[in-house]
């Protein structure tokens, strides 16, 4: 196993882009099986990414007065307990039925989805640390309080969640692609 930790990974390594040279993301929506996976899957990673940055925003407006505590709080609970649930079933979907389905088609794929999958397992770490915090809390002035601790543990989620995605994105749609892989 190719020993890549995900908040140490700068870029997917070269050996793990498989069908990335043959399907470089510019064409991805030309391909005929774009649609048939891999639009609804980058459409779902496309709101993780967006529900990040907006959690990131929120901490920032509450740390510059821009919003007021109860409205931090509400929001911030709201848009974290979605994406986070959302997080999981959609891993949970890759780990159970995507990656292997994927993978029957080539077993040298085998190296890139087990190291997307210690992904997961680092995500889900860095997750139960901000669902650690989230449990502080229980109202808008301890939210507060926390917005400092809470702006950290949302950029290195962030930080961690892009590189995977963008990782993951690699491997899976040219594979996809490839392959023909329909959901």
């Amino acid at each position: 196993m190719l020993k890549t930790h995900l908040l140490n990974r700068n870029s997917l390594p070269r050996e793990l882009k498989a069908f990335l040279l043959d399907y470089p993301r510019k064409d991805w929506s030309e391909n005929p099986n774009f649609e048939h996976f891999s639009e609804f899957w980058l459409q779902r990673h496309e709101m993780f990414r967006e529900l990040s940055a907006h959690l990131i925003l929120l901490s920032k407006s509450i740390l510059n007065k821009k919003i007021n505590e109860l409205e931090y709080q509400k929001q911030t609970l709201r848009y974290s307990s979605f994406m986070l649930q959302q997080l999981h079933l959609h891993h949970t979907m890759e780990d159970n039925y995507f990656f292997p389905g994927i993978a029957k088609y080539n077993k040298k794929l085998n190296t890139a989805i087990e190291l997307l999958e210690t992904d997961h397992t680092e995500i889900s770490a860095l997750v139960y640390s901000y669902e650690k915090m989230l449990n502080k809390c229980v109202a808008p002035k301890e939210t507060l309080s926390y917005a400092p601790d809470l702006l950290e543990c949302q950029r290195r989620f962030n930080r961690a969640l892009e590189r995977h995605l963008e990782d993951e994105e690699d491997i899976i749609v040219p594979a996809a692609l490839h392959y023909g892989y329909r959901r």
